[in-house]
């Protein structure tokens, strides 16, 4: 259950931009086609920005045979802190700038056997957040046209694409290592997924409070925790126990109620539980599948855990 699982957080986490593309999986083949030419900044609404808010706005929309957009519609849109702190509550405030600037959304169209074709149904948000005290670092320090390039070949599964860009860019930008990380992940190239994500979480950052970059750190460790398992390299999730106990730490100093960071929390802590117990370490497994047993819903989850319980007794 794990591996679905880890793949399916991290591809959520990665929230950098004002823009970004997101796959639609039913439309997996089409999407592969087209291409983004340009991004857009949004207008921020005037209401929104003098009343502080922030949040995002998911607009749903039609690529023509010309590479333009028609047919936009808003599904989903939020408002609160869009740093994961507090809740987000569904809201209308950012729609009607949402559905202006994904006018001037540009892009190669599909093709079929060589002709444009148009392409349903796909989904693009725009983030709306505040400067001023609230402005931080970049969650990645890489160019905003390049990340969401990569990041909309990474969706639309044009793996290939994602990796020569970023492999040409990862001399100048460290932070690539994460994009790379994922995709080696999704072409099963643990080996190579493991060796970028270890390079991204050895980058120096200052945080400045920014606990999306934490968010994403968590990602990584996670994935790399993963991948250890299957191969039974027990030790090597041991040596990772100081940076998850770090993670777990900072998040609970910060009050940072993300789920998706929690669950990624729980699921290494599991992992790590569990190579305690195959390296003949009962009462560290006991301590670490306790921790997560408590906070576990998912009934298989809970068995696996209780599993690993028993062979520590």
């Amino acid at each position: 259950m794990q591996s679905k699982l880890f793949l399916y957080y991290i591809f959520f986490l990665l929230l950098t931009t004002s823009g970004e593309a997101i796959a639609d999986p039913s439309l997996e083949a089409r999407l592969k086609e087209f291409t983004p030419l340009q991004s857009v900044q949004p207008r921020y609404p005037a209401k929104a920005q003098r009343k502080g808010i922030e949040g995002y706005a998911t607009v749903s929309f039609t690529i023509t045979k010309k590479g333009t957009t028609e047919n936009a519609l808003v599904v989903e849109a939020k408002c609160g802190d869009l740093y994961g702190e507090k809740v987000m509550t569904d809201c209308t405030d950012f729609n009607a700038s949402s559905l202006k600037a994904t006018k001037k959304l540009r892009y190669r169209p599909a093709e079929v056997n060589g002709s444009p074709v148009k392409v349903d149904n796909v989904l693009y948000r725009f983030r709306y957040e505040m400067g001023g005290k609230k402005k931080t670092k970049p969650i990645l320090n890489i160019p905003s046209r390049d990340l969401y390039v990569i990041e909309s070949w990474i969706s639309s599964k044009k793996l290939d694409k994602a990796e020569k860009k970023s492999l040409g860019l990862v001399a100048s930008y460290e932070d690539v290592n994460f994009l790379l990380g994922k995709i080696y992940a999704l072409k099963n190239q643990d080996a190579l997924a493991i060796e970028h994500f270890n390079r991204f979480l050895n980058v120096n950052y200052d945080y400045e409070g920014n606990n999306l970059r934490h968010t994403l750190e968590i990602s990584a460790v996670a994935i790399i925790v993963e991948k250890l398992f299957k191969v039974e390299d027990y030790s090597g999730i041991i040596r990772l126990a100081p940076r998850i106990n770090n993670s777990r730490i900072i998040l609970t100093d910060n009050n940072f109620q993300n789920k998706n960071a929690n669950n990624l929390i729980d699921i290494s802590y599991f992992y790590l539980g569990a190579s305690y117990v195959m390296e003949d370490m009962p009462n560290e497994g006991k301590e670490a599948l306790l921790f997560v047993k408590k906070r576990a819903k998912d009934k298989n989850f809970l068995n696996d855990i209780n599993n690993y319980l028993l062979q520590a007794q």
